[in-house]
């Protein structure tokens, strides 16, 4: 038996915590099982922004990301470990919402985001002027114009033509 003493932050007492070596194997054993695995994967999915409405989509987003083998935008199939093809889930950090599950490389690319309208353009200081730059299928699109119109114009024309909805 082990007691931890731990000060109370509002009030200055100690509060005494009293734990068994049997209650760390139990959490040891848990955190190793099916379950201990999803929902310590669901409670740092929360910690960095996803947001659903109910634990059952929660639950429907780590089924997926369990079942998925091959990365949603480039095909290529998942490794182990912290390698560039490793499986992330992808989501908007504006909204919270589940978008794709990808490879590393694929998640922290330059991507369009679902609500901002503006994403993949920006402004050149060096020749005054915004430009927009979109690599879709090993193939570079671009456009640069000092009215931001033209570039958003080019930009929705260009991802309704191969069919990306952002």
């Amino acid at each position: 038996m082990v007691d931890i003493i731990k000060k109370n932050r509002f009030k200055e007492k100690y509060i005494i915590i009293t734990t068994t070596m049997e209650d760390k194997e139990y959490k040891r054993f848990y955190r190793k099982s099916e379950q201990g695995k999803r929902m310590t994967k669901i409670y740092r999915w929360k910690q960095l922004g996803l947001k659903c409405d109910t634990q059952d989509d929660y639950d429907t987003i780590y089924w997926l990301y369990k079942n998925t083998t091959n990365c949603w935008n480039c095909n290529v199939t998942f490794t182990e470990g912290n390698g560039v093809y490793r499986k992330c889930m992808d989501h908007c950090h504006k909204t919270g919402k589940f978008r794709e599950i990808l490879c590393h490389r694929c998640n922290v690319s330059d991507r369009c985001d679902n609500t901002s309208g503006i994403a993949n353009i920006g402004w050149d200081k060096r020749h005054n002027n915004w430009f927009f730059r979109k690599k879709i299928d090993g193939k570079l699109y671009g456009k640069a114009s000092k009215d931001k119109q033209v570039v958003l114009d080019y930009k929705n024309e260009i991802l309704k033509k191969y069919l990306y909805i952002y």
